[in-house]
């Protein structure tokens, strides 16, 4: 009988009450071989494999799961390599399908379609928020969540001795490298799974951090290749290096002193562009706060915004030219002279009873207080990249309890104690400022919610995008995160 090319690999990791039907399964597509890696002392496995002729390579001591596919890819022969999962069958009518990009040389990996696992209306596993990340982050958002971590998967042989068969170790990093070297991926066809596997957080975060960082040292970017858009990094490092040429007009505005927040003084930070709207009720707004200063930062603005700033009595600080995102909160905690610095934006208004909770958690001992929008996204599935972004950036951090929590989204507060030790600078990219926060042992947490998605003021420029191509406003929020994972992964006693 003439034997198809195929090394058909399966890990065993414990008594198997289906092996039976899985080999006979795997035997109706006539592989080359079919080889059982089994990790630790597994007698019935062993007899079973025995008895259908497969490859048995028996490991004395148990290793690490997706050690068991490295020592078996090396053994194998065959031209298509298949990695299955051991714990459910999939019909052979499931299998001849699925292989059959590479058989007619359309790809060269084929991975399993999970889209209807990502399309649940339930909060998904930590898992598929990490792949939908990477897969963003390595330029390939068209895999959704589909990966190497969840098996069956297959490839061809000259493909895995590309990458370098030990990479499998680290799923993601040889998804990585089969991206890098622009392999073909099919991720088309679906093949039923009860369930996504479960890996302990720790793992996760080693396997996606470990392939981030190999890829950024890569790219020799610490943003990944995505778009800075026109952010003026330029006149923060000026202001840094205290160079007068960069120091731009300034109209003082009213100062109070206020014994509201007991010893400590409120400064709220309001960058804005042509918000001429709706500038005078955020000020308005915010002035019942109490707080010692308002300083709005008008740059590229060609509408009355600087005008009325100075009317209602804020500190206008002003650029003729746009600044570009989150450069202004950056100016802004440069000048301010509280203790504590609450940041909004100037194109919405939200209410002082939803700004004071920021403050007074600043007051009360806390570093960074975040707006709380898990709640909200309890019901917007799936999620979206920026979302997922967030997540995922606290999942490295060790932070999942700030779920979605981030510096991305207003209004959040800050102390002075912790602008003063991270460096003002850092704000120009919101996620590595808390990164950076909390790495360096301040007090973080999600204090109050505030819907801000539906108040957000829509730029077309910068929100709108062709289909299938992600926006300009969400290219730069992924490259912030990729900064901040590069941050991370270069604080090695942490990491």
């Amino acid at each position: 009988m003439c034997k198809n090319p195929i090394s058909i690999i399966i890990r065993i990791q414990h008594n198997i009450r289906v092996l039976p039907e899985i080999l006979k399964a795997c035997e109706q597509l006539q592989p080359l071989e079919i080889i059982l890696t089994i990790n630790g002392y597994i007698d019935d496995s062993i007899d079973i494999a025995k008895s259908y002729n497969c490859k048995i390579i028996k490991l004395e001591k148990p290793t690490e799961p997706n050690n068991c596919y490295v020592i078996g890819a090396k053994k194998a022969k065959g031209k298509y390599l298949l990695f299955l999962d051991a714990n459910y069958i999939i019909h052979p009518s499931l299998l001849i399908p699925f292989l059959q990009p590479l058989r007619n040389g359309s790809a060269d990996v084929v991975l399993n379609n999970l889209d209807e696992f990502f399309y649940q209306k339930q909060q998904p596993h930590l898992a598929m928020i990490w792949q939908q990340v990477t897969n963003h982050f390595f330029h390939r958002p068209d895999l959704h969540v589909n990966s190497l971590l969840f098996p069956p998967y297959a490839m061809t042989k000259e493909t895995l001795e590309a990458i370098n068969p030990e990479s499998l170790l680290n799923p993601i990093l040889a998804q990585m490298k089969i991206i890098k070297n622009k392999f073909c991926i099919s991720n088309h066809f679906k093949i039923a799974i009860p369930q996504i596997p479960s890996f302990p957080s720790k793992q996760l975060n080693c396997y996606h951090l470990e392939a981030i960082e190999n890829w950024i040292n890569i790219l020799q970017d610490p943003r990944g290749n995505y778009t800075d858009s026109n952010r003026r990094r330029d006149i923060i490092l000026e202001l840094q290096n205290g160079e007068q040429r960069a120091i731009p007009k300034i109209i003082t505005g009213k100062e109070f002193y206020s014994n509201t927040y007991g010893d400590k003084q409120l400064s709220v930070i309001i960058p804005v562009q042509n918000e001429e709207k709706t500038i005078e009720s955020v000020i308005f707004e915010v002035q019942k706060l109490k707080p010692f200063e308002i300083i709005v930062i008008v740059n590229g603005s060609t509408d009355k915004t600087e005008g009325l700033a100075k009317g209602c009595g804020a500190t206008v600080i002003s650029y003729e030219e746009a600044l570009g995102n989150d450069t202004g909160r950056a100016v802004g905690a440069f000048f301010a002279k509280g203790d504590i610095l609450l940041f909004i934006d100037g194109d919405f208004l939200i209410s002082s009873y939803d700004l004071l909770p920021f403050v007074q958690s600043i007051q009360n001992g806390t570093d960074l207080a975040l707006n709380k929008l898990d709640y909200y996204y309890m019901y917007r599935l799936p999620y979206s990249i920026v979302t997922a972004c967030k997540y995922a950036v606290n999942l490295a951090c060790n932070r999942k309890d700030l779920g979605m929590g981030s510096t991305i989204a207003v209004p959040h507060a800050f102390s002075r104690k912790c602008i003063d030790t991270i460096g003002f600078h850092s704000l120009l990219s919101p996620t590595l400022s808390q990164v950076k926060t909390i790495l360096a042992g301040f007090h973080v947490q999600n204090v109050h919610s505030v819907d801000v998605d539906k108040m957000n003021r829509v730029r077309p420029e910068k929100h709108f995008s062709k289909e299938g191509c992600l926006s300009l406003a969400t290219q730069q929020i992924i490259g912030d995160h990729i900064e901040a994972i590069s941050y991370l992964t270069e604080q090695k006693e942490y990491f």
